[in-house]
């Protein structure tokens, strides 16, 4: 093991995996009070509660399947640390797979904040500083891993044509 082969990318990666998974428990979504009439019933922003007084949503309470896509897509960096740390070799450039999944990341964040928000009336509901702490922190893992992949040099050698 040699920890002095982590660059700054490796670890600003991990630091932004951090901050991805500290960011689902911050205000990801408000609610506005005044002058929107809203079912209970069909307008559950935060997770399963009906009687959710407090009019602002984690993305860990609001979205049950993408915050543990989003905890995996953390571990990405740290992963990626591990692998450089051990000198494994691998067939594709180090850090091209934490640049996809933290681009992956990035695009189901911005998917579920501005496409399709968690609320069937939009009305009411705007972003809060969780989700663009979120996103950020999604570009940073994209970020350190497609940095990661180019000074790799491209992956594994291929062989000539022709040659066995």
């Amino acid at each position: 093991m040699e920890p002095q082969k982590l660059s700054r990318g490796e670890l600003i990666g991990i630091i932004a995996g951090l901050i991805l998974v500290g960011s689902l428990f911050i205000e990801w979504f408000s609610l506005q009070e005044e002058g929107v009439q809203r079912d209970e019933s069909e307008d559950l922003v935060c997770g399963e509660s009906p009687g959710n007084a407090d009019l602002s949503c984690t993305g860990f309470e609001t979205f049950p399947i993408l915050r543990w896509l989003l905890i995996a897509a953390a571990a990405a960096p740290l992963i990626l640390s591990y692998i450089v740390i051990r000198g494994h070799k691998l067939s594709w450039p180090r850090g091209e797979l934490t640049a996809i999944v933290g681009l992956t990341a990035f695009v189901l964040i911005a998917y579920n904040g501005v496409i399709d928000k968690p609320s069937p009336n939009d009305i009411g509901v705007s972003l809060s500083y969780g989700y663009y702490l979120a996103l950020l922190a999604s570009a940073g893992i994209f970020l350190s891993g497609g940095f990661r992949a180019v000074d790799s040099g491209g992956g594994a050698q291929r062989k000539p044509p022709a040659t066995f």
